[in-house]
């Protein structure tokens, strides 16, 4: 009657044989001729039955995932049903099997505290065998219904995250490429751009950001200078100092870069990797550009990605200078030189920056790959 959707069921529903609706039930009850009386009816009906009878004994049978409905007697020494039914309806992996309790009391007060702690139906003793047939047989028509509807949830769960996961792969792979594109100006690009990744990270959770903004921010890290690639090679490559006209064209890349990633299809990475390519190059002291942002409007992405960009320069050969030490590195971003200042840099992230540069050096030394 569901298709041929395998995947949706565990095996555990209630059945159909002809038209009629056969489960497994447990009887509870601490006189064993009622359960015998009880599960004697049921398995003419063709249910299949256990019995327990106590409390606990029908708790550890529920514990188990066996039945698909509990008959259950209230008035019964040690835990009573009332206690029974509150301990299966408050544990997650028993709450949704259905309690049809049976008793002799017939007070309204009875049955208002059974349905408080979650019971579906009474019956009254002595039992009319033809009713708890009837209540046994819609009870678990209901919990048929239910479940069907519970485990196609949990498929509809479990595509949507293999879809999701899809398109996180797409997106990473979408960075990955837009990455590589300054690798064919610049082969030194591709170390740089995989140890700023892993230096922004790092500090964020440094700083206690939730995993979900670091790893956002590693990939978007990742394409800091894609807008490069509009630079000419012999200005990215040139060993000497530029000309200001050619510092003025070096100038152009990050709002370039902004563009380029604004204009391919959204994702958190990508929107990231936009803020990051745009504001890497502000400072805190309003002195950088392309925008002269100071403070905290510029934001918080650019002003980690900021930092480790710096010293990644600092350590790292180019063609107009040589690497430095990790303890040069260090004093120039604490201290300041003729190109860097500590104005330049978020108070807070210089701070951790002074207390943790030691995992600086180490993510220099280390960082191999993005992943």
């Amino acid at each position: 009657m569901h298709d041929n959707d395998s995947s949706a069921f565990d095996g555990k529903l209630p059945y159909m044989v002809e038209g009629m609706i056969r489960g497994r039930v447990l009887v509870v009850d601490d006189e064993k001729s009622i359960c015998s009386f009880i599960s004697a009816l049921l398995q003419k009906s063709g249910h299949e039955t256990r019995v327990a009878n106590s409390g606990l004994e029908a708790l550890a049978v529920a514990a188990e995932g066996w039945p698909d409905l509990i008959v259950l007697d209230l008035v019964m020494a040690g835990i009573d049903g009332f206690e029974t039914a509150r301990r299966i309806k408050t544990n997650p992996q028993t709450a949704h099997i259905p309690i049809v309790m049976v008793t002799v009391l017939d007070d309204r007060e009875s049955r208002l505290r059974g349905l408080e702690i979650g019971a579906e139906d009474f019956l009254t003793k002595p039992i009319d065998p033809a009713e708890l047939v009837i209540r046994v047989r819609n009870l678990l028509r209901l919990k048929e219904y239910g479940d069907f509807l519970s485990n196609m949830n949990q498929l509809l769960d479990r595509q949507v995250k293999q879809k999701t996961a899809e398109l996180r792969s797409a997106h990473i792979e979408t960075i990955f490429a837009l990455a590589r594109v300054v690798e064919f100006k610049d082969r030194d690009a591709a170390s740089h751009i995989t140890r700023i990744a892993h230096l922004s990270r790092m500090l964020a959770e440094t700083l206690g950001m939730a995993a979900g903004y670091a790893e956002t921010l590693f990939y978007g890290s990742a394409m800091h200078d894609i807008g490069k690639i509009m630079v000419p090679t012999t200005i990215l490559l040139k060993p000497g100092p530029l000309t200001d006209a050619e510092a003025a064209i070096v100038r152009l890349h990050p709002r370039q870069g902004a563009e380029i990633l604004r204009s391919q299809d959204h994702s958190p990475f990508l929107s990231m990797g936009a803020e990051i390519a745009e504001s890497h190059h502000e400072c805190w002291d309003g002195s950088g550009y392309p925008n002269g942002f100071a403070g905290e409007r510029i934001p918080l992405s650019g002003r980690i990605v900021m930092l480790c960009d710096r010293y990644d320069a600092l350590r790292s050969k180019r063609p107009y200078k040589e690497a430095m030490a990790h303890e040069n590195a260090v004093e120039v971003v604490l201290q300041g030189d003729s190109r860097s200042k500590p104005a330049h840099y978020d108070p807070e992230l210089l701070s951790a920056f002074r207390r943790f540069n030691g995992r600086f050096a180490e993510i220099y030394e280390t960082a191999v790959s993005l992943n």
